[in-house]
């Protein structure tokens, strides 16, 4: 089987690479390299926003989580991640594509400055990076699984074809190979959910238990911590997504206004259809294997104990698909936001060429960091959740009131920014060991910081509403004392 997979492997990588090497020929000028020219068509659209988040969270990930906490536990992905794209279609794809920017930074900079943009950029970096790891660490337990190798060479192998048709092709390549990898990515679950039917004593048991799991889908409690979780869980992917560079990248380089929301409504739709395969795995796989050390590996686990070598292949490749779709994509989003939001600010280039040399530098700089964080082991789930945290509680409000509100303006928007970051911290910091689950005080954490960015937006515009009013009230009464002395 192992010689079978790398040779259908060895197939597949070679396929990524030349379309890397062929999408580089379109790529003649910084807007082709990074929003493919603003010519994405829907049918293209549709699938690199499926595909850009449907990864190893959406499917390893997810499956693992659903395995050992139910479907609660999978509140952020794919529900609040399907929330996001048909929020995003539905309001904000059009204002955005009108803009015609190139990064969520740069709607920041006209509203607030140059400084907020620097400040922006390098709050959601982290969200890209830590993303980027889980994918590669994903990749790495496919290999490890499948061959025996050892999980870093895996990790090693899959980032490195990754990162060359990326840096190779930029955005075009990047779409064009989630074209072919969303096509792989749903025929690979789909072989592996027959064995799921297959393989459990009662399946109607298992169906019924898995239509049961909506059903807890509301706080685990009454008290203020849980309903606090749950809104963390809802709001911390189904709004701060939005506002996430590799979103807003597919919008802004849609063909047309139409593309930009059509693309985000219907992908929103097939990314919850795609994604109740990995709930139902998640569900069948207690029986099938009921102590799974590692719950996430539970998935290849299953095509490899009970698919042919070939079709092993065929969901191998599926699976990787999912990753590599993901990875590429925040891999680019990244780039993108480092190079033109603070590189190109301080060392201006003057011709296309010398800037997508940068942005390829910044490319395989990137992917060296986020290669060690890889390395540290952390849960794929987790990872990829908990690193977006910043995009809801530091940017989504101030990126809200800069693309709707005329009376947008920079000191709400800095206070909102710290406001947020440092509830959400503290938060965590002060209670840290008084609730059962880290990951329920993380979420907790995310709705108190979203919170109070929003407070802290709306009070500080009320303030300087109220202050100018004030003083136009005071320059009136000065002027009339004036005129009028007696």
């Amino acid at each position: 089987m192992t010689m079978i997979f790398f040779l259908g492997l060895g197939l597949y990588f070679i396929l990524m690479t030349v379309i890397g090497l062929l999408a580089s020929r379109h790529c003649k000028t910084m807007d082709d390299y990074l929003i493919a020219g603003r010519r994405l068509p829907l049918y293209l659209a549709v699938p690199t926003v499926v595909a850009t988040w449907f990864g190893a969270g959406s499917s390893m990930g997810v499956s693992g989580t659903v395995y050992s906490q139910g479907f609660y536990g999978v509140l952020p992905d794919p529900f609040g991640c399907s929330l996001a794209l048909l929020i995003a279609g539905l309001i904000f794809a059009v204002p955005l594509r009108r803009l015609r920017l190139l990064t969520i930074s740069d709607l920041l900079r006209k509203a607030y400055g140059k400084e907020f943009e620097l400040a922006a950029t390098f709050v959601v970096l982290p969200f890209y990076v830590g993303t980027l790891a889980s994918q590669m660490l994903a990749m790495g337990y496919i290999f490890q699984i499948v061959s025996g190798i050892s999980l870093e060479y895996g990790i090693l192998i899959g980032a490195s074809v990754v990162v060359f048709y990326t840096v190779s092709g930029g955005m075009w390549a990047v779409t064009i190979t989630d074209f072919v990898q969303f096509g792989l990515l749903s025929m690979g679950l789909l072989i592996v959910l027959p064995i799921c039917f297959n393989q459990v004593q009662d399946s109607q048991a298992v169906f019924d238990h898995f239509i049961g799991e909506f059903s807890n889908l509301s706080p685990r409690g009454d008290s203020q911590m849980d309903w606090l979780s749950f809104a963390g869980r809802i709001l911390m992917t189904g709004l701060g997504a939005i506002m996430g560079q590799d979103l807003i990248q597919r919008m802004l380089a849609a063909r047309s206004e139409y593309v930009a929301r059509y693309s985000c409504i219907f992908g929103g739709i097939c990314y919850f259809l795609l994604g109740l395969i990995p709930l139902y795995i998640g569900i069948a796989g207690r029986e099938i294997y009921p102590s799974l050390e590692t719950p996430e590996q539970l998935i290849p686990l299953l095509a490899k104990q009970y698919l042919s070598p070939l079709m092993f292949t065929l969901f191998g490749c599926g699976l990787l698909s999912a990753i590599m779709s993901t990875a590429d994509s925040y891999l680019l989003a990244g780039t993108t936001l480092l190079t033109n939001n603070f590189l190109l600010k301080i060392w201006p280039l003057s011709t296309d060429k010398s800037k997508i040399a940068l942005l390829r530098w910044v490319s395989v700089g990137l992917s060296v960091i986020a290669l060690a964080l890889s390395y540290s082991g952390h849960s794929i789930f987790d990872m990829m959740v908990h690193s977006g945290a910043t995009l809801f509680v530091g940017i989504f409000v101030p990126a809200c009131a800069a693309l709707f509100w005329k009376g947008a303006n920079s000191t709400a928007a800095w206070g909102s920014m710290v406001i947020g970051i440092f509830s959400w911290l503290g938060f965590i910091f002060l209670n840290v060991g008084k609730m059962e689950g880290h990951e329920d005080l993380l979420f907790a954490s995310a709705a108190i910081g979203g919170a109070m960015s929003l407070g802290a937006y709306v009070a500080i515009s009320l303030l300087r509403i109220l202050l100018a009013k004030r003083k136009t009230a005071i320059i009136f009464s000065g002027n009339a004392l004036k005129e009028h002395p007696s």
